[in-house]
């Protein structure tokens, strides 16, 4: 029998938001008191680590009810918090994880507001917002009344078998999936025609591609929803998805902040130079309009706040700020 997985849990989890946290203090503080960009993707970064930390801790504290244990050393009296717990966890995962993609999509719509950024942001937004309430709503209401989903004691109860569940996770594991490639791939196309050495490019593209590591974690997880269909050790095969989704909270925040504190490797020597290869980085300062000929004007710049500094970080060392027009 294998060992139990509770400091497993405990450990991953309590490591993965700490690091989150971190990294999205430190992007808020830069653009709030630095940079001076506090815009919309920032507010709903908040709201997005926010769920984060509240699923991070709710995954802690299922280790305190069985998790991570072999059912068989679990009370009776743990088991039934805990499917509670389980329960709330199952409902609550297409919410955080579409807070924080969207929070990455606007931040993406922000720093390159071309028309076909913003009209597929959009249309991912929505997308998400759809597969967020269409999916929640066959967990929601897995059974009928709604608490025998985790109250068997309820009479006369009718559910859907674990077939059905698995289906309906991986089915939405998968969408969400390709909703992380197609974020990954979205803003590719316009920083490749950035007027700037090729080096350059790469460099940005490599920051917006570390978000690939959140999706690999993602994809991960689906193997391991397997666990819906163990009906003799489940408290033990559900630690595994639960690690794998706080990861995926965890990396995905941590990478599409990243951008953001790029500005701190001005302090690294090294870092800091920056070599002109003849008007790469040409810029209308009478007109407002930028080296980086994208071809569109700005949007909402209301809403989405005044900064362009997270691409001038990665694009120039220079103190400029670069306007995407």
């Amino acid at each position: 029998m294998p060992p139990p997985m509770v400091t497993t849990v405990r450990a991953v989890v309590a490591t993965v938001a700490i690091l989150a946290l971190m990294v999205c203090c430190t992007r808020l503080y830069l653009r709030k008191f630095i940079t001076r960009a506090f815009g919309l993707d920032d507010c709903l970064v908040i709201l997005a680590l926010i769920l984060v930390l509240l699923f991070a801790a709710l995954s802690i504290y299922l280790t305190f009810f069985g998790i991570g244990r072999h059912m068989d050393t679990v009370p009776d009296e743990q088991l039934a918090t805990m499917q509670y717990a389980i329960y709330i966890s199952l409902c609550t995962y297409l919410f955080v994880a579409s807070a924080v993609k969207i929070s990455l999509l606007v931040f993406i719509m922000r720093a390159f507001p071309t028309r076909l950024i913003r009209w597929l942001g959009l249309g991912i937004v929505g997308f998400l917002v759809l597969l967020t309430i269409s999916g929640e709503l066959p967990l929601i209401l897995q059974c009928s009344p709604v608490r025998a989903a985790y109250d068997k004691t309820a009479p006369n109860y009718k559910c859907f078998s674990s077939d059905t569940l698995f289906d309906i996770e991986m089915y939405q594991g998968v969408l969400m999936f390709a909703v992380d490639l197609a974020i990954f791939v979205l803003p590719i196309p316009t920083i490749w025609k950035l007027q700037m050495p090729l080096q350059r490019r790469l460099t940005v593209i490599g920051l917006f591609g570390l978000g690939l590591v959140a999706c690999v974690a993602g994809l991960a997880r689906l193997p391991t929803l397997v666990y819906q269909k163990d009906d003799t050790d489940f408290t033990y095969s559900g630690a595994t998805p639960l690690i794998w989704m706080n990861v995926e909270f965890g990396l995905a925040l941590i990478t599409g902040s990243l951008p953001s504190t790029r500005i701190l490797l001005r302090k690294i020597p090294g870092f800091s130079s920056y070599r002109s290869e003849g008007k790469e980085l040409s810029e209308g300062h009478g007109n407002g309009q930028s080296g980086y000929h994208v071809g569109q004007k700005r949007w909402t710049s209301k809403m989405l706040g005044k900064g362009r500094d997270d691409i001038e970080s990665v694009a120039s060392e220079s103190e400029k700020r670069i306007f995407l027009s």
